[in-house]
């Protein structure tokens, strides 16, 4: 199925416009950070971001070779499956203003391919693909902050949500098809292709375990989720850099995998 090269132009804007959203603000030690397994560096992080775009819209020919980047050692900078981890923080990077340009570079040749190539069905995928992957790195940039305590970069638009239900959902089970099939649209190459799986009958709960479930856990010894801390009597949660009262009925966040498994035991569940 050909993407609309409109649609796909007004795509590759709104994510970009997303990810400057939420990292136009860093600037000096917070644009490489701590060096943390959790996070990258953001000015790494930004420039990836079109490079990525860059390597699979304008660099991939059709033998499967790399065309030359326009900046010049950029893969030995940006290849996230060549450069390790670790490795982010002491790369010779551009500065943050180095960095936007190449991504606005990037941008515009893409936006130039796509109206000479409207017709073109691989264009039309790698461009929905980077128009992804810039949206997932916004979303990261979210738990970068969150993560570091930086500043809310959309303060006020948190969706609170209240969980009531205590019921759960039955399922019978039986045979599922997972996966996508050939025609579906766009999708990711782990989505390939849709086979068979047999599902155990199972049940659910309704709604997400709260806040107030996971404190009653908490008093009688369980490890507190990673941002909770209780003071004066009282347990707050950070949200980016700013310390809240803990409300009861909001689904419990930021509990590992160890931490859902105990109170999972402690709950019979």
């Amino acid at each position: 199925m050909l993407a609309d090269p409109a649609r796909l132009e007004h795509d590759l804007l709104d994510a970009r416009a997303r990810a400057r959203r939420v990292t136009e603000d860093l600037d000096g030690e917070q644009l490489l950070g701590p060096k943390l397994a959790l996070v990258n560096p953001p000015l790494w992080e930004i420039g990836h971001v079109s490079w990525f775009q860059e390597r699979w819209c304008l660099r991939l020919r059709a033998d499967g070779s790399l065309a030359e980047s326009i900046l010049p050692g950029a893969d030995a900078l940006y290849d996230s499956s060549a450069v390790a981890h670790g490795a982010r923080w002491d790369l010779p990077l551009p500065d943050l203003k180095a960095t936007r340009a190449y991504g606005e570079q990037v941008l515009e040749l893409v936006r130039e391919r796509l109206a000479r190539e409207p017709e073109s069905a691989a264009l039309g995928y790698f461009v929905q693909l980077a128009i992804f992957h810039e949206d997932m790195h916004a979303e990261a940039f979210h738990y970068t902050r969150q993560t570091l305590g930086y500043s809310d970069p959309v303060a006020g638009s948190f969706f609170h949500s209240s969980c009531k239900s205590k019921e759960d959902i039955e399922f019978e089970g039986g045979k599922f098809s997972l996966g996508a099939k050939p025609g579906d649209g766009f999708v990711f190459d782990n989505e390939k292709w849709a086979h068979e799986v047999n599902l155990a009958p199972f049940r659910i709960a309704r709604s997400p375990v709260t806040n107030a479930q996971y404190l009653a856990f908490v008093d009688e010894g369980g490890a507190p989720p990673r941002y909770w801390k209780a003071e004066g009597g009282t347990w707050l949660q950070r949200r980016f850099d700013r310390w809240l009262p803990l409300e009861a009925g909001e689904p419990v966040r930021h509990v590992d995998w160890n931490e859902a498994g105990a109170y999972c035991a402690w709950a019979k569940r």
